[in-house]
């Protein structure tokens, strides 16, 4: 009788285990989905030589061609609307101009980055934009100068970049390196 008795505790012991993994395993499912477990991801977007490209996460997906205009339709209004101007100087003497845009809106940081004067780079190299803040570095990706020396790049996030208050233009070989190599240019804003 006694072992009777034993058995049917260990029996709801055990039944009352498997109801709590299954309710807890709904909780977890449940929290997943209304994406209160996940941390945020950053969507970011840049036109890179190898095309424009919207980064979520880990997650890249190339933009259409439509999507491309509408982004930098996007940030062309934004900018003339309630963006700041800096203009990228010459660090290098080569007789290159330009200027680099920015603002913050809506929960977006926008920047667009033009020069003129650009020669095409040598085989194996190529330009790359970034923003610095100290000795923190954020690359907006390749840079394609056009034969006639013009370049320009667009950049977007969903976070306020406005700390780093520097931009650069390099020269990069092709290495691997992350970390930024020649400056061309460089624009402070203020």
């Amino acid at each position: 009788m006694a072992k009777a008795n034993i058995e049917k505790k260990s029996n709801v012991f055990f039944g009352l285990g498997i109801i709590l993994l299954v309710l807890a395993g709904i909780f977890y499912l449940r929290g997943r989905k209304a994406g209160t477990q996940l941390p945020l991801k950053l969507e970011e977007t840049l036109i890179q030589q190898e095309g424009a490209v919207r980064k979520l996460g880990e997650e890249v997906e190339v933009l259409s061609e439509a999507e491309l205009a509408q982004m930098k339709a996007e940030v062309d209004g934004v900018l003339e609307v309630s963006g700041e101007t800096a203009i990228l100087e010459d660090q290098i003497g080569a007789g290159i101009a330009g200027e680099a845009k920015r603002a913050f809106s809506d929960g977006k940081f926008y920047l667009r980055m033009e020069t003129s004067g650009l020669i095409l780079p040598e085989k194996g190299y190529f330009y790359e934009g970034w923003l610095q803040q100290a000795s923190d570095y954020l690359s907006l990706g390749r840079m394609e100068a056009s034969a006639a020396g013009a370049a320009r790049l667009y950049y977007t996030v969903s976070e306020d970049r406005s700390l780093y208050d520097k931009v650069l233009l390099t020269l990069e070989p092709e290495d691997g390196n992350q970390a930024p190599a020649r400056v061309m240019m460089q624009a402070i804003f203020e």
